[in-house]
């Protein structure tokens, strides 16, 4: 069944009676379902104090399973941290004594790369090819040396969206371990760790499934758990933990043994992501999350080609590839007067990102971020203000 996105709208996101919001690949607004699941636990704690906490746990088993079905991965390969860079961080520590060479794209955003650069990894930049980043440029750039590949499935920076089937076939054929940072793509592209050959997988959830902040994402390949130490543990990350014997170090060697590294999770958070991941699955998917999912992404898809159509008119550089294949929901132009057009955009209460090339001070580049739940009405104010 076609969702009905003007009810989605209407009934989910009262933010948007508001404004015209293009910003989510800063954050999205939370759908009420995610903000009612977040207060579920609050009303618990309210009325009941930790009475019921083994609802708690459960709650959050049953979002790891939901994610682990989006990803085609097993529940256990999955762990909760707080944001997308505790869960780099916790990737380089588990390759702490294996420091071989990283490639990664040159807009690469600079959680994916910051651990490990600071960690003693070396690691090389592979330079767009007009605005996109192709596997012949990556093969250019392999050594011997070189072990893994770091790359964002949608680029922060100018919308560009990788084909990770293909990345997945050229990790394979040069033993390569790919590391994926879906922070621009979760919850709003698909995703198939096992057919496309993902090794790790990172994210957040404030941005395109618009959870709100204090939720990261770690996916790791169970055969990378069984060969090695887990590199951050405690209490609840032990078989019989709740004998609270501190000599107890039997760890489960599992991903999932690192949430919240280990201790007591963040529940509110969770149960947002949990309301999220349940609105995905069942009010846009049917009852299956991969539907949600692919169906948003038509949705998105559909809105930036209804928008890049107008753009295309007006005097303005695109920077974001814009063949299907690498197209994400961010659309990212570039003009001399940037600061004075978002101003004007602002003014209009049309909400979307100024940015700049990280190198130069001057702010000239526009990012407009597309989701679901924006329509055509907003496309056309966004134009209409930008023809002014």
């Amino acid at each position: 069944m076609k969702p009905n996105w003007d009810s989605i709208r209407e009934k989910y996101f009262p933010a948007l009676k508001k404004f015209t919001y293009l910003m989510a690949a800063a954050a999205s607004p939370l759908n009420t379902n995610a903000y009612d699941n977040a207060i579920k636990y609050f009303n618990e704690m309210l009325n009941f104090g930790d009475l019921h906490n083994e609802k708690f746990f459960m709650e959050i088993q049953n979002a790891r399973i939901i994610i682990s079905e989006y990803l085609n991965a097993k529940p256990q390969e999955i762990a909760f941290m707080i944001n997308t860079s505790s869960g780099m961080t916790t990737v380089a520590h588990l390759f702490e004594n294996e420091r071989g060479e990283i490639l990664y794209p040159s807009i690469e955003f600079p959680t994916s790369v910051h651990i490990f650069k600071r960690m003693g990894f070396p690691c090389k930049k592979v330079i767009d090819n007009n605005n996109k980043y192709l596997f012949e440029d990556f093969k250019k750039e392999l050594t011997e040396n070189t072990k893994y590949l770091i790359h964002s499935h949608v680029q922060s920076f100018n919308g560009f969206r990788q084909n990770l089937d293909k990345l997945g076939n050229f990790c394979r054929e040069n033993s390569l371990i790919s590391i994926i940072n879906a922070t621009q793509s979760f919850g709003s592209f698909e995703i198939d760790v096992k057919k496309q050959n993902i090794d790790i997988l990172v994210s957040s959830a404030l941005k395109w499934i618009g959870c709100g902040f204090g939720i990261g994402i770690l996916y790791i390949k169970e055969n990378h758990i069984e060969d090695r130490s887990l590199p951050f543990t405690s209490w609840l990350s032990v078989k019989n933990s709740l004998s609270m014997d501190n000599e107890n170090l039997n760890v489960i060697k599992k991903t999932l043994s690192m949430d919240s590294f280990g201790g007591c999770p963040n529940f509110p958070a969770l149960f947002c992501l949990k309301g999220g991941l349940d609105f995905v699955k069942n009010e846009i998917g049917d009852g299956s999350i991969q539907v949600g999912v692919k169906k948003i992404q038509e949705r998105i898809i559909y809105l930036t080609s209804e928008f890049i159509k107008q753009l295309k008119n007006l005097d303005f550089k695109i920077i974001t590839p814009l063949e299907l294949e690498y197209r994400s929901g961010i659309i990212t132009v570039e003009h001399e007067k940037a600061r004075r057009i978002y101003q004007h955009l602002t003014k209009n209460n049309i909400h979307v990102t100024l940015k700049k090339y990280p190198k130069l001070r001057k702010q000239t580049l526009i990012r407009f971020a597309i989701n679901y739940y924006n329509n055509l009405e907003d496309l056309n104010h966004a134009i209409k203000v930008l023809k002014e």
